[in-house]
């Protein structure tokens, strides 16, 4: 008997497409009309699986002829380019929603909101949005804070105020024209013997699908404003009160958005319509920024040296395309690179090419000095922004001693499932010392302009010893 055939295997699928078209003893026809057998239909080789699939379904369909080798071959090559153009069709949609203005307004806040309503209708430590007695915010702040820290928080807001300003941006990295922009302007709790315009002040950016009606923002500046420092908080443009770019259905990266806290910049220095308490020097204005708004701060700290300081908090330092590659990481593996390139190259054309315009980290190490304050923040627990975001920046930093001076805080951010820039209401004793010795430092105050002793406590947690039930022990357990 002569040896069996490699890929054997394939002989029952050939004998039930012959019982499908002409019974069990009957034989299948060539294209030319000839018998066609178990040798013919393996000729030159097994048909691959492929080519079975693609045979057993074509048949089903009543074509007849699909299992010549040409026409298998074909067969298959068209299933290729399908699956091929299937996959580069579905990268081609995530580029386009990474920078679809509709895509990246979803969860945005109501600008209208005025920094007063807004302790009791914000969506911080997972609450919901919308106005809560009481006893609704006691519930869904627990177990990260108390009701005091909110309550204090709304008295501070009334007995402070706040006025909403418009300004212009600067121009676009490209020579665009200004765009009105919008802030609330928070002033801080007065100090003795202090005038107004001797107080220092602080550019507070949002993150990425907000405005100034952001958590990290308001609860900061809450914090902030009791210590003696004043807040600006901006809206970039297409977002809030601000006004619209001439790319309103794009949502740009490391673009124009850092023109609009520059614009900001400028006007908490000048305060040219009189509504900050004067005209103040450039050493007594810093700047801030969470998550995406870390990004637009670190590169307004990068192009304009006489700002004397930035806290950056969770920022994505390498822009866009290191945050796709880090999503995508964990699904492809070795195909990281391929995959990342492909959904960039996609977001960059559909967003015009306003993506990662400005390299954040090559903008500040070409520095020459004068030392200038910075601080980078970001939970060790951290899942939306990769924590070696944070450890490269702070490297960066203590490399360049003739540049900058650095300052790290890095607290076990956990609240109620959220990682990201959690610290100033689930550690905010914590978190506004660590304030406090930043910008004293920075504005060349002494700690004690803080009174951190007049003030209450509102921590319930001392990491690492005590935290809410719940919380992870190492990035490992998340």
């Amino acid at each position: 008997a002569p040896p069996p055939r490699a890929g054997r295997m394939f002989d029952p699928i050939a004998q039930r497409w012959r019982q499908a078209w002409g019974g069990e003893d009957s034989a299948d026809e060539s294209e030319d009309g000839s018998d066609l057998d178990d040798g013919d239909l393996a000729k030159d080789g097994e048909l691959p699986i492929a080519c079975a699939l693609v045979c057993c379904g074509a048949q089903y369909c009543g074509i007849k002829s699909c299992c010549s080798p040409r026409c298998c071959c074909a067969s298959v090559c068209l299933a290729i380019l399908l699956l091929f153009s299937i996959v580069m069709g579905s990268l081609a949609v995530v580029g386009w929603n990474l920078v679809s203005m509709r895509g990246n307004k979803k969860n945005t806040q109501d600008p209208n909101i005025t920094p007063l309503e807004f302790p009791r209708y914000m969506e911080c430590a997972g609450c919901k949005p919308g106005y809560k007695t009481d006893q609704e915010l006691d519930q869904c702040v627990q177990p990260c804070l108390g009701t005091k820290y909110i309550l204090d928080w709304e008295a501070e807001a009334k007995k402070l105020g706040y006025k909403l300003v418009f300004f212009p941006s600067r121009p676009g990295p490209k020579g665009e024209p200004p765009i009105n922009i919008s802030a609330w302007w928070l002033p801080p709790e007065p100090r003795p013997g202090v005038l107004p315009q001797s107080q220092p002040r602080i550019v507070a950016l949002h993150g990425l699908a907000s405005n100034n009606n952001h958590c990290g923002v308001q609860a900061t500046c809450f914090l902030l404003r009791t210590m003696g420092f004043g807040c600006l908080t901006p809206s970039v443009r297409d977002f809030g009160l601000s006004g619209a770019s001439d790319h309103p259905s794009i949502f740009t990266w490391a673009y124009d958005y850092p023109m609009d806290l520059l614009g900001a910049w400028d006007y908490a220095v000048k305060d040219p319509d009189g509504l900050l308490g004067g005209a103040t020097t450039d050493d007594k204005v810093g700047i801030m920024g969470f998550s995406k708004g870390a990004l637009g701060a670190t590169i307004a700290f990068g192009l304009d040296e006489r700002i004397p300081g930035a806290w950056l908090d969770s920022a994505p330092f390498s822009g866009l395309k290191g945050m796709i590659e880090a999503v995508v990481r964990p699904y492809v593996g070795k195909w990281t690179p391929i995959v990342t390139g492909i959904v960039y190259f996609w977001a960059t054309t559909f967003g015009g090419h306003r993506i990662d315009y400005f390299d954040a980290m090559e903008l500040l190490e070409n520095c020459s000095g004068p030392v200038r304050h910075v601080a980078v923040s970001q939970g060790t627990l951290d899942t939306l922004v990769p924590t070696y975001e944070g450890g490269a920046a702070i490297m960066l930093f203590s490399g360049l001693p003739m540049c900058y001076k650095p300052f790290a805080y890095t607290p076990p951010e956990y609240c109620n499932g959220a990682t990201h820039h959690q610290e100033m209401w689930e550690f905010p004793d914590d978190t506004r010392k660590a304030q406090c010795t930043f910008w004293t430092d920075t504005f060349k105050l002494p700690f004690s302009y803080c009174a951190l002793n007049t003030l209450p406590h509102y921590q319930l947690w001392d990491p690492p010893q005590r935290l809410p039930a719940g919380s992870p022990i190492g990035p490992s357990q998340l």
